[in-house]
């Protein structure tokens, strides 16, 4: 028989054991938790991969375009649930021909940008990649420069893209052809100018009388379209939803009652004598005239606009505030 004393001293080794090994079996799911959090780029890339593979409705059409370039945050991931809450490794997964490679975060510029109280959130939209979610309105501080040429931030894509309009006016020689309305002809040669990307292109019936209906039919088929009015390119024309969205009160009965009074906004400030990139009935496109009217008109081959381009967000910002005098520079 065990004596009074042993029993204790053993049932206190027992204690202490069962204390140690629980401080064991702790630090040990701790370390495991670091493990799991502590990823590697090449650990975000194949989760980047597992989203794109798992969402194919929304990647298709950028994977498949040549030199298209799309970019997947961690932010995105962390909240599809491809990542954990607590990663600590913060960038984004390039993707561009089908090859992946990881950027840690920096300073971006979309989210500088994005801070501004002049810029609004658009609702009207899908959501897909280049669908616009957010619009300068009014009168902003939305200047940046890219390449010596001043340019004005329309808006922000889902995707982090920003969709530009040139300050100056280029001429173009050649834009579309008979048969090929609402559609830029793809054999077209064009200098790479800022990111590739999507735009529509479609046709607007003119008795189209608020921004939704404008963009679902700048997107869609219907009877005057020859094809899908997409252009996967480097540069388009201004929009009618891009007139329409800069403002901050736009009250128009059809499209041609748009007009720099009835939607004022700094869009206006830029166009005059040029064409949108959208089609109107009886082959005409819609155009802007010198008195700041949207009106129709037969396209010309030998026309001048204010080109429109997109630049990619999730890039460093180093300066600037927006103003004419200060513009946004980026790396």
């Amino acid at each position: 028989m065990f004596s009074k004393r042993f029993n204790i001293i053993r049932i206190s080794i027992i204690f202490v054991a069962a204390i140690l090994l629980g401080i064991v079996l702790y630090m040990s799911r701790g370390t495991s938790k670091d493990a799991e959090v502590a990823v590697t780029p090449e650990t975000i890339i194949e989760k980047a991969k597992n989203c794109v593979s798992n969402n194919k409705d929304y990647f298709n059409e950028l994977e498949n375009e040549k030199d298209l370039e799309f970019r997947i945050t961690t932010k995105e991931l962390i909240r599809k649930g491809y990542l954990e809450e607590d990663t600590k490794l913060k960038g984004y997964v390039k993707i561009v021909n089908d090859e992946y490679s990881f950027v840690e975060e920096e300073d971006y510029l979309v989210n500088k940008i994005l801070k501004d109280d002049n810029i609004a959130e658009e609702l009207e939209n899908e959501g897909m990649p280049f669908d616009i979610k957010y619009v300068y309105k009014g009168e902003p501080n939305n200047y940046i420069k890219y390449k010596d040429k001043m340019y004005r931030i329309m808006s922000v894509t889902y995707s982090n893209f920003l969709k530009l309009i040139s300050v100056d006016r280029d001429n173009i020689q050649k834009w579309g052809s008979t048969g090929k309305i609402n559609y830029f002809d793809e054999k077209i040669e064009e200098e790479p100018i800022g990111t590739k990307g999507i735009f529509y292109v479609g046709y607007v019936r003119s008795e189209n009388s608020n921004l939704e209906q404008i963009i679902k039919n700048e997107k869609r088929n219907n009877e005057y379209t020859k094809v899908t009015p997409k252009y996967y390119g480097y540069s388009s024309y201004i929009n009618v939803s891009d007139i329409v969205g800069a403002s901050n009160e736009c009250n128009f009965n059809n499209i041609t009652d748009i007009n720099s009074e009835n939607c004022k906004s700094y869009i206006f400030d830029l166009i005059g004598d040029t064409y949108s990139c959208n089609t109107a009935e009886n082959s005409n496109v819609y155009y802007i005239d010198n008195n700041k009217i949207v009106k129709t008109k037969e396209l010309q081959e030998n026309i001048f606009v204010n080109k429109v381009i997109y630049l990619q967000g999730l890039t460093k910002y180093l300066g600037g505030d927006g103003t004419k005098d200060n513009p946004y520079i980026y790396e």
